[in-house]
């Protein structure tokens, strides 16, 4: 069994949900330099992307995104969802 320290792991989901952002502004730029995009998150992606300290990729993946007019919005729950996020949030892989 291994286990995982809770701040890895979310760090970890964090890069994975910006690396899914930059190979889809990759993917589709005509899209995103005509229009002004939203991105819905329950993780703090604006934060960890803007901090100097962060690793090398995050931070050049932010300089990509600067290019962009994306705004971070908070991810609202629906009720019935909660259960559903929690679930998929507790069953990792290992």
């Amino acid at each position: 069994m291994v286990l995982r320290h809770p701040c890895t792991t979310s760090v970890k989901s964090i890069e994975k949900m910006a690396l899914a952002l930059v190979t889809t502004t990759r993917k589709l730029p005509p899209f995103f330099l005509s229009y002004p995009v939203g991105v819905r998150t329950n993780t703090p992606l604006k934060q960890v992307l803007g901090r100097p300290e962060a690793p090398g990729r995050l931070v050049k993946w932010e300089i990509e995104l600067s290019g962009y007019d994306i705004s971070y919005l908070p991810r609202t729950t629906i009720k019935a969802q909660a259960l559903d996020d929690f679930v998929s949030e507790m069953t990792g892989t290992t």
